[in-house]
């Protein structure tokens, strides 16, 4: 079936990738689909590229592109009937491509994206920003994500090291309370939490190892209050995804999850900063049509 297709990008750092995509850009339209092309220049132009693709007839929406760009297509697109998403990862980590076992070949990300069969995956929103991946809350989540950004742009994955290293020297603890669909299940100390449509961040840590894209539910996961020392034991359980035993978190599965803490926090959705006095997680009610690999766990096959 041919296709009309829509093709946003954030242009990468390698110039040897954009030639890459051209070239397989040129073979779609060989093939008889229809693809369109637009480059991002700032924040806000991939949300307004998408919006105006679904609502005039594309068939897919293609992010090509980092977690940031996935989470700007999907905002365009939340309330844009029609149109489904594709992904092409082009940037330093790709948790969300990942969890829904997109190839990282430039090539057959952009043929699947063309030619594969969409399935339905959850919006997920905290205030009024939608995700798609995980969006996490304290513990290295600050209004300096631009300063990472520009890291990973430089120094590839190695920035996740780094950053990890700063988040370290300045640990903080902080205060909040936390409901569970409308039940208070921590008020307290908490080093950070995460709520997961997929199931990995920051680089391929599985925070919400369980989680599946379309069962209609958030997964949470939420981290107590201890010491640094303590935390630094745990960190190699979160990096395997084998932390769900551990004393020190608790895991939930939710329709709603509400989060109030003491004083102003910061959240990281997709990679975007959403800053606020207090948080009100939920699952959009229609799914979006999403291409994704075959056989990737998140999708519950």
């Amino acid at each position: 079936m041919k296709r009309t297709i829509a093709l946003i990008v954030r242009p990468p750092a390698e110039e040897a990738r954009l030639e890459v995509l051209r070239t397989e850009v040129e073979a779609l339209r060989r093939r008889g689909h229809r693809v369109r092309v637009r480059l991002t220049f700032e924040g806000g132009d991939a949300r307004r590229f998408a919006r105006s693709a679904g609502r005039g007839g594309c068939d897919v929406v293609v992010a090509a592109g980092g977690d940031g760009t996935v989470n700007e297509v999907v905002n365009g697109l939340a309330r844009v009937r029609g149109a489904c998403l594709g992904v092409v990862p082009l940037g330093t980590a790709n948790d969300f491509a990942a969890s829904l076992g997109i190839p990282d070949d430039v090539g057959s990300a952009l043929k699947l994206a063309a030619e594969g069969t969409p399935r339905p995956v959850d919006i997920a929103r905290v205030n009024r920003r939608c995700f798609i991946n995980v969006s996490t809350g304290g513990f290295g989540v600050d209004t300096s994500q631009a300063a990472g950004r520009g890291l990973k742009k430089h120094l590839g994955g190695f920035a996740y090291v780094l950053r990890g290293v700063e988040n370290m020297m300045k640990f903080d603890v902080h205060k909040g309370a936390f409901r569970v669909d409308g039940r208070i299940v921590h008020d307290g100390d908490f080093i950070f939490f995460a709520v997961g449509n997929a199931r990995q961040t920051g680089g391929g840590m599985p925070l919400t190892p369980i989680a599946q894209v379309g069962d209609g539910r958030l997964d949470i996961m939420l981290v107590h209050g201890m010491s640094r020392l303590q935390f630094m034991a745990l960190l190699p359980e979160l990096r395997a995804g084998t932390h769900l035993d551990s004393r020190h978190v608790s895991y939930f599965r939710a329709d709603e999850f509400d989060v109030e803490p003491e004083g102003e926090l910061c959240v990281n959705a997709d990679g975007e900063a959403v800053a606020g006095e207090s948080f009100r997680f939920d699952v959009l009610r229609r799914p979006l049509q999403v291409i994704a690999g075959t056989g990737a766990e998140a999708l519950g096959d």
